[in-house]
């Protein structure tokens, strides 16, 4: 919190507040209901009475408003009155940016401000004296970094404000802000100009205009150095030739229902950039008529922190349920894991004491240096054997406890697999293997768990890669059938008999398994593999061939 110029309480201190899941909801569908109306609305005058409305629902307040920022008057004025008891008075009031009033202090220092008790705070001149306030929060609105704004609320109680009211009007202020900003730039599209190209440029959001047959006609700078293009390679190509190739047909049907009028709610859509990324952007779209001709006019921003927050809140109870299934399933791991580990473990530390009790006993030396040296050794390969079941251990206890939890989301499956294939190259150098990646463009955006998956195909490809000879090469597919996708690794190690290949998914299966095996771990690596892939609703399976390779197939459903 700021320095404030002779204040009675310097700071604030934020704490953890403890809210139900109801507040929660109404939080949710506050934000929702906003972004709709902010969405579907260019009336200013609308959409901050209905904020006013849907904020008083979540924070507790007698009189709230909107001061929105004139730079030609070098003011604010009150826009907007809203009271618990009704009346509309002060709107229309001019209030100078100076620092003698608090709602000039918070727009020129762009900072938040809370006063408990009013009457004995003497810093600034009330602009609302009459309606006679005992405490109140002001919080600025900023767009792009520049004042707009500001939205104020009071109370008639003194000290009645908290500090979770306090951020719940941060987070609003940020939708007022969108609000103020669409609206002005709404206003000015109605003279295209010069001034419609300059707010166009300078607007943080991307902007496009698009002709009645879907291409660019006008684009702002903000689309430009998102998608990594220049503007002639842009105005008068399709809509539809940025859009991910999994979603044309459906961004084409939506473009037509929006020139028919019957779109008119904001919708999300994958984008491709120049580079091949995808982006996910949400839009809203109006139809505008310039000379008579009817023109979409389409402003577009990442919505990803709401659509996971409304993710968390509808999936909580599913979550909860599928927690405490997978708490009792973990249970049931660990004590079988302890029954299969009891051996693992006593097999290197029975060697470790034994060879370290040999020459602990040997106090007169009878033992000859080059025995020694051997024992040493033998006593050091057992530990680090005995150091990669624990490392094991510890890697299980710490997935087995949140693989419950998939957070899924639209996503693409290739950009996980590049990002899994990244992962792994530090282990092929180290290992001499050739790592590569064939992937199917035409794969769509699914809905799955990035984490998951992603962890999936490196259990895969660090698999493949330990069981390589030095020189050989490991190639990750992504292919597209009809119902599902496909991801495949295919190595060319040693293979797998016909009779084990059942086993292989199995709870701590490795088939080189025992305490002379040549691969350190305990073989869980594939089991995860397949609990992540049905987690989803998919399938594992694998080909193999002894003595030429083995290749491990996975699904998930679109």
């Amino acid at each position: 919190m700021s320095t404030l110029p002779e204040e009675t309480d310097s700071s604030f201190v934020y704490c953890d507040v403890c809210r139900d899941r109801t507040d929660e909801e109404r939080q949710l569908a506050a934000v929702m209901e906003i972004a709709n109306v902010i969405n579907s609305r260019n009336d200013l005058t609308q959409i901050l009475s209905i904020i006013s409305k849907e904020l008083s629902k979540v924070i507790d307040y007698d009189l709230g408003c909107v001061a929105i920022y004139e730079k030609e008057k070098n003011g604010l004025f009150i826009r907007h009155v809203w009271r618990k008891a009704g009346g509309q008075t002060g709107e229309g009031r001019y209030v100078p940016l100076e620092e003698g009033n608090l709602v000039g202090w918070v727009a020129i220092h762009k900072k938040p401000v809370v006063r408990g008790n009013i009457p004995a705070d003497k810093r600034f001149r009330e602009i609302m004296k009459e309606d006679s306030l005992k405490s109140d929060v002001v919080v600025p609105l900023l767009a792009k970094g520049d004042i707009v704004g500001t939205v104020n609320v009071g109370s008639y109680s003194i000290d009645h404000f908290t500090d979770f009211d306090l951020d719940l009007l941060v987070r609003f202020s940020k939708l007022t802000s969108i609000a103020i900003e669409k609206c002005q730039l709404f206003a000015e599209l109605e003279n295209l100009g010069e001034k419609y190209r300059h707010l166009m440029n300078n607007s943080g959001e991307i902007i496009a205009l698009l002709n009645s047959a879907g291409e660019y006609v006008e684009i702002n700078r903000a689309l430009l150095e998102n998608y990594g293009y220049a503007r002639e390679e842009i105005v008068g190509r399709e809509f539809y030739d940025l859009v991910h190739p999994g979603r044309r047909e459906a961004a084409r049907g939506i473009f037509c229902g929006i020139l028919k009028g019957e779109i008119t709610k904001a919708f999300e859509m994958p984008f491709v950039k120049k580079n091949g990324d995808t982006v996910f952007m949400s839009l809203s779209a109006s139809v505008i008529r310039i000379k008579e001709h009817p023109y979409v006019f389409v402003i577009a921003h990442d919505i990803t922190e709401e659509t996971l927050l409304k993710e968390r809140i509808t999936d909580q109870n599913a979550e909860l349920k599928a927690i405490n299934k997978k708490l009792r399933e973990l249970d049931d791991l660990k004590n079988e894991f302890l029954g299969r580990i009891s051996h693992e473990l006593r097999t290197p530390l029975s060697i470790i004491m034994a060879y370290t009790g040999t020459l602990i006993e040997d106090r007169e030396q009878t033992i000859d240096s080059e025995t020694r040296t051997e024992f040493l050794g033998v006593i050091d390969a057992h530990s680090n054997k005995l150091l990669g079941l624990i490392n094991d251990l510890l890697d299980l206890s710490r997935v087995e406890v949140s693989q419950a939890m998939l957070h899924r989301g639209e996503a693409s499956l290739n950009d996980v697999v590049k990002i899994s294939t990244k992962i792994a190259e530090a282990l092929a150098v180290q290992n001499r293997v050739t790592l590569h990646a064939d992937l199917d463009e035409t794969i769509p955006i699914i809905s799955f768990d990035p984490l998951r998956i992603r962890q999936a195909c490196v259990n895969l490809l660090t698999n493949a890669i330990k069981f390589s000879k030095e020189g050989d090469s490991v190639t990750i597919f992504s292919r597209n059938a009809e119902k599902e996708v496909v991801v495949s690794v295919r190595d060319n190690g040693p293979g797998i008999d016909a009779e084990d290949i059942p086993e292989l998914f199995e709870k701590f299966m490795q088939l080189d398994g025992g305490s002379s095996r040549e691969k350190d771990g305990l073989g869980i690596g594939l089991k995860l593999v397949k609990h992540y892939v049905e987690l989803h609703g998919g399938r594992v399976w694998i080909t193999s061939e002894k003595g030429a390779g083995s290749t491990f197939f996975f699904s998930l459903p679109k």
